[in-house]
């Protein structure tokens, strides 16, 4: 079957191709409300599409968003967490309300982000899960709106398009380089989770997550977690961080080392929920009884958090409002506006059946 044309329809309607375009696009203060009414008519009769392309030659958009991540090895994917998966598809999803297109690359150098930029002609980047030094090292361009999502830049920087940028996850859009940052309160995060096990009793907590990394997020959760043991007069012990990355794999290993290393812990908190289920199979493996020997709280609120028996005590982000937000913001700087300062995302605790009081010494 044969694609209707614009001439088709401007034939039919006995309108000019000019006539039909202005309908198409919008551009209804060159067309009679008449005759507006019969292209349409026409329109729907034929079934006319109209071409994505041409729609967005004349507008000077393409529509096409692009979703910028680290490189990952050859045998992984680009989204490497419940958590990265549920954000993508919260912009994605709003992306798609708004007729735009999201494209998910890898960037690992400079080159890599003008070359994408370039050839695919994006309207504007989302960028995700680099640390600060990897950003200014992708030099972000200075003339596409960027948002910037869970990221920390130094006071000072604004991903290498120039000074002036807010620190936090949760800046301002930034005048030279049309950067805004989307994220959680991450510290907060760290906070309500040592509360939560301070309130049962606990004063052994192991810190286990990606601490060797240069990851503002870890670093920020960790100086919750503290100041909540600090508040509470609870002194820190450095040894009691046990790092580990963000996967199944790694928690297992990472409660082998918490117990055979830390017998006297009686908690854990884990910077994300799958590397709390980890944990907790390591740890049974072990013959240490979660929570009834042990607790374990996770972070995030993926669906893994439930899956898991005993079921996570966990810190909920709402990740699929980040990546809403993380996609809202980009339309509208797209569209020109100057979106007001975005407000930090908050957490909450979600109490589940991981974590009780600690268990009673055992009598002398």
């Amino acid at each position: 079957m044969a694609r209707v044309t614009l001439k088709d329809i401007a034939h039919e309607a006995g309108v000019s191709v000019m006539t039909v375009s202005n309908v198409v696009n919008g551009n209804l203060g060159r067309v009679s409300a008449s005759t507006a009414e019969e292209v349409r008519r026409v329109i729907a009769a034929r079934g006319y599409v109209p071409n994505g392309s041409a729609q967005s030659l004349a507008a000077g958009r393409t529509r096409l968003v692009g979703l910028l991540v680290p490189p990952g090895t050859e045998d992984q994917s680009l989204l490497v967490s419940a958590h990265d998966v549920s954000v993508v598809g919260a912009v994605e999803a709003t992306l798609r309300h708004h007729d735009n297109h999201l494209m998910l690359r890898s960037a690992g150098t400079a080159d890599d982000v003008r070359e994408s930029v370039r050839r695919w002609n994006l309207d504007g980047i989302v960028v995700m899960n680099y640390t600060d030094a990897e950003l200014e090292d992708l030099d972000l361009p200075r003339d596409t709106p960027v948002v910037l999502v869970d990221a920390y830049q130094r006071e000072g920087t604004d991903a290498g398009a120039g000074a002036g940028a807010a620190p936090g996850p949760a800046g301002g859009a930034d005048a030279g380089a049309r950067v805004v940052r989307v994220g959680s309160d991450d510290a907060q995060g760290g906070r309500l989770a040592a509360e939560h096990l301070l309130a049962l009793g606990h004063r052994r907590i192991v810190f286990c997550g990606p601490t060797t990394t240069p990851s503002r997020v870890v670093a920020e959760r960790l100086r919750g977690f503290r100041d909540a043991l600090e508040t509470a007069g609870v002194a820190w012990d450095d040894a009691l961080v046990v790092p580990a990355n963000t996967s199944f794999e790694e928690g297992l290993r990472a409660g082998g080392v918490v117990a055979a290393e830390h017998p006297d812990a009686t908690a854990v908190l884990a910077t994300a929920d799958i590397l709390a289920a980890g944990l907790e199979k390591a740890l049974a493996r072990a013959g240490r009884r979660v929570p009834d020997d042990l607790s374990v709280v996770g972070y995030d609120d993926t669906d893994v958090a439930e899956y898991v028996t005993p079921s996570l005590t966990t810190v909920r982000q709402d990740v699929v409002a980040k990546g809403r937000a993380a996609a809202t913001l980009l339309l509208e700087m797209i569209d020109g506006g100057r979106p007001a300062d975005p407000p930090r995302l908050g957490v909450e605790l979600v109490v589940r059946e991981s974590t009780a009081p600690p268990p009673s010494p055992s009598p002398t």
